[in-house]
């Protein structure tokens, strides 16, 4: 068993902090955990990272940092070389004498630098904001498995600081860290193509003062199963030619390197240096043609990393973060593909490798804290095994029994291939589209929507929302409901933090002494705080009748959430926002007369607050800051037909997490324990999650309190209007004729009976057919990543019915042609 452990921190170090996503999961794609928290900024280890060991370790002693004249004392007693120091950098490769006292004292000063670092980078981690993280963390792996942790991130200090020495490696011995973006493309790169050898393209560049040769020989020394081919101080064009015109599964590369204003280069010859921009499209090819692999021999490679990474290439790389002796470089390559060519992963032989390179670190200070995995968060980590031939063997070309191919078909007579199709797919489009409009794939439909807003890439929490959880620890400590004095204690504790407005969804429609008159002065003296009705499954649940009338469109807002219907309660669920209703339009009581709901009333007034305009369009429909919130139509997407179309409501595009935005509790609130920067200025829900409650919905993320379903409402508007994130919507109608869902169908149908037509096998249109739903889902999942819901059930069902349909006609054609 293995587990694969994201940890995405959004900020940056030194001034802002960090919003951390955690996510687990197994080897078989099951998530075990998705929590949200933060890391607070800290200067002081940048400052160390950046500065402190850093200087150390590339000065080791000496104040020089010229360009060309930087030099390293410390380690020049320490390589065979006699007294000469060797770095696989360009501008490090110098040979300077110095006395034995210096190097000790300057050994030891960037080792206790390093020690400093690491101690400090521990405390941080051990932040009470990140503790919910550490502890889900220790609770969820296991010491006895293999796990890997993808560290993404855009901060360059992250990238610099020691995370193998992160004290939670020291109970799971088998984890091992890597790093990533923060930002990626989801690509489904190719697999490795088993065959009789590994293929190596080894690259050797410029090398004075440096023994590559010994890289050399180990690659060439490397294993029976490999094919190395190496280029000395090659040109462009011979490694562009390579990369281009072969498969190669790694590329390695060995001689100077450095980074320069945030882009790596590489030396190869004596005159020429690459930068990765200058690669990249050979790179590209030879992603195309199977790389899997690259590895970076020489120093300061991050920028290499961070730039391909820019370009979503290479599935991993190893690289050295830092400069790099030439005697470590040499010893890690040996360790490493010792390792990995004995069945190791390629964690864990990077992860035996660094452990060994720990032996060096009495000469050589943090050896082992350079070399480093770059992953894309989509790439398999390989193992050495994955490139070649199963055991069995290769099968043997004469061995194998010729497989007749099938002639191509003769067209029955009066119907041209063409014709027949085109005729098959309008004929099941309209049977299907016939269906859907009766309701009857309905519960499938929206079934597969939630399924697809669920495999979006996860996004972060919104920090313009708090939301106040009455937890189960807080029902025990005041009771349940709570009194109106324990509600009004916690709005005066929020008050004095100044959030721009405070939504109470509980409903107080009736005293709950003691503290009637306090709650209720509350609400008159503040008006950013709104009160909640509601009239669900005949219920009704007034306002508080001690307001105003004046009051009721300004500081009430309805929760009425929309649930769907479904046969044997399959596929109810929270899908759908209602914004506002007019009172003539709607068949809400007129015991809830507020005409707005909760989620719209927060938003409106906050960006109101922000100087954006609200109004109406002629179709009754809300317009903020340009954009339009559409009313949905009688048929919208799967809903055949839709309730309560005359209300202005909207499809729910969810955020893709299931908290959506910072949390405290009841109990932290009135205890004064929370940031006051989480408060002012935000939107701040109050509500229950607790058991009691009963207050739980089902959502396409599973059941969710209505709280951080009003938060997930609030969100959609804010982040539709500022940050510009797309409604989610569908194709072109004409009143109730879905004509845009219609044509979509009507394509899918088409490539079906086209499939029909060139497959005669039914096993080979079976795997055709498989693989074109497989692309229909994928291309419903990109389209409702940018807003669009397409009718794929429909679009799948006619592609099967028509293909299936033709492949039927023809074998009988065949028959009667043969009689």
């Amino acid at each position: 068993m293995s587990k694969l452990v994201y940890l995405k921190l959004d900020g940056n170090l030194p001034n802002q902090g960090f919003r951390v996503t955690l996510e687990i999961k197994e080897d078989d794609g099951e998530s075990l955990a998705d929590i949200t928290s933060i890391l607070p900024a800290n200067s002081e280890l940048a400052a160390l990272v950046n500065q402190h060991w850093s200087q150390k370790y590339r000065s080791l002693g000496m104040s020089s940092r010229n360009h060309k004249k930087r030099i390293f004392p410390a380690f020049n007693s320490l390589v065979k070389a006699g007294n000469k120091t060797i770095f696989r950098s360009k501008s490090f490769s110098w040979r300077v004498k110095v006395k034995e006292a210096d190097t000790r004292s300057s050994l030891k000063k960037c080792q206790e630098s390093g020690q400093q670092l690491a101690a400090a980078m521990n405390i941080w981690l051990k932040s009470e904001q990140f503790r919910e993280i550490d502890t889900r963390l220790r609770e969820k792996l296991n010491d006895n498995e293999d796990i890997r942790v993808l560290i993404r991130t855009e901060d360059p200090n992250l990238h610099k600081l020691p995370w193998h020495l992160w004290d939670l490696f020291d109970n799971f011995p088998k984890a091992e860290p890597s790093l990533g973006q923060l930002n990626f493309v989801k690509l489904q790169f190719q697999k490795p193509l088993r065959k009789s050898k590994v293929k190596i393209l080894a690259i050797l560049g410029d090398s004075p003062d440096i023994n590559i040769k010994e890289d050399e020989k180990i690659l060439k020394n490397l294993s029976p199963d490999a094919e190395v081919k190496v280029l000395v101080e090659p040109k462009r064009k011979e490694i562009t030619d390579e990369l281009w015109e072969q498969s190669w599964d790694i590329i390695f590369f060995a001689g100077h390197g450095e980074t320069e204003d945030g882009t790596g280069k590489i030396y190869i010859n004596k005159d020429d240096c690459l930068t990765i921009d200058e690669l990249w499209v050979g790179l590209r090819k030879a992603v195309d043609n199977g790389l899997q692999l690259a590895i970076f021999n020489c120093c300061d490679g991050l920028g290499l990393a961070t730039k391909l990474d820019d370009f979503q290439m290479i599935p991993q790389m190893i690289l050295m973060r830092e400069l790099v002796p030439d005697v470590v470089a040499q010893e890690f390559l040996k360790y490493f593909l010792t390792e990995f060519v004995a069945g190791k992963s390629l964690y864990a032989a990077k992860r035996e490798a660094c452990n060994r390179l720990g032996d060096l670190e009495h000469k050589f200070p943090c050896a082992s804290w350079l070399p480093v995995i770059w992953q894309h968060p989509t790439a398999v980590p390989l193992m050495w095994s994955d490139f070649l031939i199963e055991s069995d063997g290769p099968v043997v070309a004469e061995n194998l029994t010729a497989v007749p191919r099938y002639e191509k078909r003769a067209p029955v007579k009066g119907f041209s291939p063409l014709k027949s199709v085109i005729l098959a797919s309008t004929a099941c489009t309209v049977a299907v589209m016939g269906a859907r409009s009766l309701g009857v794939m309905e519960v499938l439909e929206l079934s597969m929507f939630d399924r697809l807003m669920r495999q979006r890439e996860a996004e972060l929490i919104d920090n313009r929302l708090l939301v106040v959880q009455v937890t189960n620890k807080d029902v025990d400590k005041y009771d349940y409901p709570q009194t109106d004095a324990i509600i009004a204690r916690a709005i005066d504790k929020l008050l004095q933090f100044k959030p721009a407005e405070i939504g109470l969804n509980m409903h107080r429609n009736s005293p709950k002494e003691p503290g009637r008159k306090d709650l209720i002065a509350l609400f008159q003296k503040n008006p950013n705080l709104i009160a909640v009705c509601s009239y669900n499954a005949g219920r009704i649940m007034e306002p508080p009748p001690e307001l105003l009338q004046s009051k009721f469109e300004n500081q009430i807002g309805f929760i009425n959430l929309p649930q769907d219907e479904a046969r044997d309660n399959k596929g109810r669920s929270i899908r759908r926002q209602l914004l506002s209703y007019h009172p003539n339009l709607s068949n809400f009581k007129d015991s809830c007369k507020a005409p707005n709901s909760l989620s719209f009333l927060l938003a409106a007034r906050f960006l109101e607050n922000q100087g954006i305009k609200l109004e109406k369009n002629q179709n009754e429909e809300w317009v903020i800051g340009g954009v339009t919130f559409k009313r949905l139509a009688s048929r919208t997407g799967g809903y055949q037909p839709l309730k309560e179309p005359k209300v202005s409501q909207v499809l729910l595009n969810y955020r893709a997490n299931p908290k959506p935005a910072f949390k405290v509790t009841l109990q932290e609130v009135l205890s004064g324990k929370i940031d006051p920067d989480l408060v002012k200025g935000k939107i701040v829900l109050i509500g229950h999650t607790s058991e009691v409650s009963e207050t739980e919905f089902d959502t396409p993320y599973g059941k969710m309190s209505a709280v951080w379903i009003h938060a997930h409402m609030v969100s959609q508007i804010l982040s539709a209007v500022i940050d510009k994130r797309p409604l989610l919507w569908i194709l072109p109608q004409w009143q109730r004729f879905q004509w845009g869902d219609a044509v979509f169908v009507w394509l899918a149908a088409v490539t079906g009976g086209l499939l029909a037509w060139r497959w005669r096998s039914p096993l080979l249109l079976t795997i055709a057919s498989g693989a074109m739903i497989f692309v229909l889902y994928q291309v419903s999942l990109i389209i409702l990543i940018w807003g669009g819901w397409m009718p794929m059930v429909p679009a799948v069902l006619a592609l099967v019915t028509t293909g299936g349909m033709l492949f039927v006609y023809d074998r009988s054609s065949q028959s009667q042609t043969k009689l």
